[in-house]
């Protein structure tokens, strides 16, 4: 008989199973068998068996002989048992149908019936994608198996002709393709479907007992949907057996409402189905699943039965919610009054500005938890999530488990992510899956680096941290940017251009072992990278031998093979490229385990030739999800997606992530499935399914129901809705508690942006929200800075503080004298309070562009003035550049590289005439009037000449740094240098050079004096200067004497120079890097009068003259006196 055993909390169920199986079969070592929808359901119900089961009065703590067995490995079961030829029945099979499908497709792809098909394949086309061969008959095989579960009459009425849908309708047009190619297919697999023999197998399940070795006695547990060829079997079994289904159920007024309802004719479209009238707004929207099951079921139960638990008063707004949805009534119990949720707790919905911050409040809403109820263990926790890839890394974060650095409690908390994707957990799949990747993309540098510094990869070649940081320096400076070589570029229309390829820079590593960059020595098309020492040989030889092997990998897989081969190639890829030790060892057990049961044909049968996307395709489906039972109730906290543990009662349940269009899942219609086109009732429905789901959540909750979702945008801060199910779940919690429809919801939470803001540490009585000490300071700083706002005074910064003067007794480096006078804004924060700002992330550029930057055209331009400078062959150092891979390909590159040669070539000419003789250098020491001294190292001397070269067009920066120099020559050394000429490009259309000569002064030391007394006033407080706007300013006042004209100068030069922009201009006088700061606020930051005391006397005009004019003057004043340009 089939008995129906239904109870609102699956707890119950387990009672009512456990005293089935206290009834032993008649053979006491016959082994029980127990269907299960999923893993997690499994591990569950096992443990709470074995609190139940025993050889005294229960609770031994063993629940053994107990088979837990998924619906269709029962199915398989009683197929094998039943029909004359196993094989026959696993044969159409998803997983075994796909290869008679490609066979059929590949031999009837250009017949006309199939001409939608062959199109969606590009069959004809040469430019199209034939990758897609697998892939498509994986789909048509899982559709058809489908059919034949859900829908076994379709495909009986298509084994005997006819192209019907199985509901007593003619298929349309567009469809028909699909019983014309299923029946080639059947020719091919050579044995009858189920769906043909279901008829028979049902009558011989139902004659004779004994047709099926299978026990007595059968239960299914915890499904909420049964497939049509499913029920047939166990309808058949039941005449002879036991069978028992265990259905977790809301509400036995739903059910009898079904029941009064009527019966409704077999076999008929969802759309004919007549509703069911509920009251309770929940049950009407989420329940029509199991509505739907029991209608289906109902011609084959021969007995129902009701497990209650002890009716109790509802004393929490959760039992409250519940409790209305057991007696079906949404409206405020009269047991209730008096509830009190804002001190309940038992159902909160927490509104958070994205999935980060969800985490973070489920957090510190646990750890309350935790705290208010010591009892509470993680075991009692569940956290269900429809999207638990996405989740998962910020789980791993915030509750530390990627990172145990910090003392929040959280970290104590043991977390397990129970059914991550099996990418996740497997890193050897992983790799082999990158491997298919790189071979059909492009082979990108990024993903070359991402592939060695997987584990398994670096466990074979001996990669630590230190080795793969240098890797990834070698790859970018040697130039790879994508493709394996020249011919793998041929695919993308650029053979004939190996720079830049992977071959091109490995043979640049190697050559840099044994030669210099600097020397311009290549071989062949590489030249060697300068950097590489002698104690990295190593290092370069394994990555290498990882390169190599991946190329040659490469090339095998970008070509067809049979599935057989492909197996071979995909287990030679894993020996060369992967490592496991013994913890990691089943990673390639299983990797090689899976792709021999998706890549294994049957004895005979022949082989399908597969390419390189097909195998993609299959490798994606097997890194689909798989949960194991192992992962779940292992009394830590578990996370998971909405399925596996369904109904299973926690003391918490959380459901996190349920934004808005992200659950129920969309749901959209596949044309080409016939269910879908025309569903049937009990066929599945994914949004109903979903929906199935929630309401399973919440009526397993037992203390706490906590739902977070996305309420608000991170950026802007709009309100965003929740999924609709958490607003009909807002709907329903105001019907208990008799609120209006617009009356807002007390159990609905609204967060703050961030973690540190200062109203998570406020005690509201009972403590602040948030356990996270660390970020104490930081809402403290945050709240002190708000009530600074709310007074009105500007928030200090950087230049509201003097600070005393520097030890007075410290020399003084002549590079920092330079480095700080040319921007000194700049110079106070790195030299005065070591505050530096991070530079603009120099990514590797993965493409090849068409055209240079103006810091990529700068470094090759000053690559190969450099080369024409040290006297190399301008031919030589020409094919140097081109050799390094920083040019464009073909013409762009020769577009770009021909003005860059002019340019440096001028440059080149005009520094040789000045350069007459061997470069020195000059050491110099120069004694201030306070005793300190000025020192350093002048080079770029030729004979009486200072003469530096620069590729950048000359200006300011480069003649202060060459007059500060000069300086030094004259002052404090014997060596006779007349003067500088300091040579750079020249602006302007045509390439150029520009010659400044600057003569030696004779008052040099005090002039130096006073740089360094800028300088020590400039570390007090910062002093508002830039080159442009001085060297602007000095010009005029030098000319017309006339400071305010000065001044309206060197504003000008300060706009067009984009001064405003200077980034710690901003930080200094706004306390923000990105705040623009005029000309006004920099030109009042000058130092006081007493502050360059020493130097009075020495500083151009009065004391009437603004100081930031008499500044601009002492920087250029007298270099401009003594320039002479050309």
């Amino acid at each position: 008989m089939l008995t129906v055993h239904r109870a609102e909390q699956a707890g119950c169920l387990v009672e009512a199973l456990a005293d089935t199986l206290s009834q032993p079969l008649a053979d006491p070592m016959r082994t029980e068998i127990v269907a299960v929808p999923e893993r997690g359901v499994e591990r569950w119900l096992r443990q709470q068996l074995s609190l139940r089961l025993g050889t005294s009065c229960g609770g031994d703590g063993i629940a053994a002989n107990i088979a837990f067995d998924s619906p269709s490995f029962l199915l398989r079961q009683v197929l094998d048992g039943v029909s004359d030829d196993p094989e026959a029945a696993e044969s159409w099979f998803a997983d075994r149908l796909r290869w008679p499908v490609l066979r059929v497709v590949d031999g009837h792809i250009d017949d006309p019936v199939l001409r939608v098909l062959a199109t969606h394949l590009g069959t004809g086309d040469a430019r199209a994608d034939r990758g897609r061969r697998l892939s498509t008959a994986s789909t048509i095989a899982a559709l058809f198996t489908s059919y034949g579960w859900q829908r076994p009459t379709m495909i009986a009425e298509w084994a005997s002709g006819s192209d019907t849908d199985g509901a007593g309708g003619e298929l349309a047009e567009h469809l028909r393709w699909q019983p014309w190619l299923w029946r080639l297919v059947r020719e091919e697999v050579g044995h009858p479907h189920l769906a043909e023999q279901l008829p028979v197998v049902v009558d011989r399940l139902r004659a004779d007992a004994d047709a099926v070795d299978l026990p007595e006695r059968l239960s299914l547990f915890g499904a909420t949907r049964i497939p049509q060829t499913l029920r047939s079997v166990l309808a058949a079994l039941s005449e002879r057996r036991e069978v028992g289904l265990y259905l977790p159920h809301p509400s036995p007024e739903l059910w009898s409402a079904v029941q009064t309802a009527g019966p409704q004719r077999s076999g008929r479209l969802r759309a004919e189905r007549r509703p069911v009238r509920v009251r309770h707004p929940l049950l009407a929207s989420l329940s029509r699943d199991v509505q739907e099951l029991q209608e289906v079921l109902a011609p084959a139960v021969g007995a129902t039965r009701h497990h209650s638990a002890e009716h109790r008063r509802p004393a929490t707004l959760l039992g409250a919610l519940q409790d209305g949805i057991r007696r079906d009534d949404p409206g405020r119990p009269a047991e209730g009054e008096g509830l009190d949720p804002g001190a309940d707790g038992s159902v909160e919905v927490h509104a958070c500005h994205g999935p980060q911050r969800q985490v973070e409040v489920l957090r510190d809403r646990l750890l309350h938890l935790f705290d208010a109820d010591p009892t509470l263990e993680p075991r009692d926790v569940l956290i269900m999530c429809p999207d638990v890839e996405a989740y998962a890394p910020l789980i791993g974060g915030v509750f530390g488990q990627s990172s145990r650095v910090g003392d929040h409690p959280a970290f104590s908390l043991r977390v397990r992510l129970a059914d991550r994707g099996i990418r996740a957990q497997n890193a050897v799949l992983d790799v082999l899956a990158r491997v298919l990747d790189l071979a059909a993309g492009r082979v990108r540098a990024g993903d070359l680096l991402d592939l060695a510094a997987t584990e398994p990869v670096r466990r074979r070649f001996g990669f630590t941290d230190d080795d793969v940081d240098t890797i990834t320096g070698w790859v970018q400076r040697s130039g790879i940017r994508w493709g394996v070589d020249e011919t793998q570029r041929r695919r993308f229309g650029l053979g004939g251009f190996p720079q830049g390829t992977v071959r091109t820079g490995l043979d640049r590593i190697l050559l840099g072992v044994v030669a210099e960059e600097a020397e311009n020595e290549w071989l062949a098309t590489a030249l060697p990278l300068s950097g590489i020492d002698s104690t990295d040989t190593d290092l370069a030889g394994r990555f290498a031998e990882f390169a190599e092997r991946l190329t040659t990998l490469l090339e095998t897989v970008s070509e067809p093979h049979a599935s057989g081969q492909w197996l071979r190639t995909m287990i030679h890829a894993a020996d060369l490229l992967t490592h496991t030790d013994s913890e990691t060892e089943w990673q390639r057990a299983q990797a090689v385990g899976m792709l021999t049961d998706a890549l294994s044909v049957p004895e005979g049968t022949p082989e399908s030739e597969l390419e390189l996307a097909d195998m993609r395709d299959l490798m994606a489906q097997l890194l689909i999800a798989r949960p194991t039972r192992s992962n779940f109730c292992t009394g830590e906290l578990t996370v998971c997606s909405m399925v596996p543990m369904r109904s299973v009662p926690h003391r918490v349940i959380v459901v996190l992530g349920m934004d808005s269009g992200q659950y129920p899942r969309a749901g959209a219609v596949d044309g080409d499935d016939i269910l879908q086109v025309a569903p049937m009732v009990g066929e599945r429905n994914v949004r109903d399914e979903d929906r199935q789901v929630f309401l399973d959540a919440i009526c397993a909750a037992t203390e706490h129901l906590l739902v977070f979702y996305t309420g608000a945008d991170a950026l802007t801060g709009a309100r965003t809705p929740p999924a609709v199910v958490v607003s009909e779940l807002l709907d329903a919690v105001r019907g208990v508690l008799g609120l209006g429809v617009g009356d807002p919801v007390p159990v609905l939470y609204r967060h703050t942006l961030h973690a540190f803001d200062e109203r998570n540490f406020v005690d509201d009585g009972s403590g602040p929200f948030s356990y996270d000490a660390a970020l104490l300071p930081g809402a403290r700083a945050l709240s002190a800075l708000t009530r600074c706002r709310e007074r009105g005074p500007a928030l200090p910064v950087i230049a509201d503080e003097r600070l005393p003067r520097a030890p007075g007794d410290a020399d003084v480096d002549l590079d920092e004298l330079i480095s700080f006078l040319a921007a000194p804004v700049e110079g106070h924060a790195r030299q005065r309070l070591g505050v530096g700002l991070p530079e603009q992330a120099d990514e590797h550029r993965d493409e090849l562009a068409v055209e240079l930057d103006g810091l990529e055209r700068w470094g090759v331009g000053n690559r190969y003035l450099d080369a024409l400078l040290s006297g190399a062959d301008p031919h030589a150092a020409q094919g140097a550049e081109l050799r390094r891979g920083s040019l464009p390909p073909f013409a762009f590159g020769t577009r770009e590289f021909g003005p860059i040669c002019d340019k440096a070539q001028a440059v080149a000419t005009a520094a040789h005439g000045y350069r007459d003789d061997s470069a020195d250098a000059v050491d110099v020491r120069v004694v201030l009037p306070d005793g300190r001294r000025v020192y350093g190292t002048v080079g770029d001397v030729f004979a009486g000449r200072l003469v530096p070269v620069s590729y950048s067009r000359l200006g300011p920066k480069h003649r202060l740094a060459a007059w500060i120099r000069l300086l030094a020559i004259r002052a404090g050394s014997d060596r006779d240098v007349a003067e500088a000429v300091v040579v750079g490009s020249a602006s302007g259309r045509y390439p150029s050079a520009k010659v400044s000569r600057i003569r030696t002064p004779d008052d040099a030391g005090d002039l130096l004096a006073v740089l360094v007394a800028i300088r020590d006033a400039g570390l007090t407080a910062p002093i508002g200067l830039t080159l442009d706007a001085a060297v602007a300013a000095a010009s005029e006042f030098g000319r017309s004497g006339d400071p305010a004209k000065a001044r309206r100068r060197a504003e000008w030069a300060y706009k067009k120079s984009y001064g405003d922009q200077n980034r710690y201009a901003g930080l200094v006088f706004h306390g923000d890097p990105g705040a623009a700061v005029g000309f006004e606020t920099m030109a009042a930051a000058v130092p006081q009068p007493e502050a360059l005391s020493s130097v009075a006397g020495l500083l151009p005009g009065d004391d009437a003259t603004d100081m930031y004019i008499r500044l601009a003057a002492a920087l250029f004043g007298s270099l401009l006196a003594h320039e002479e340009d050309r």
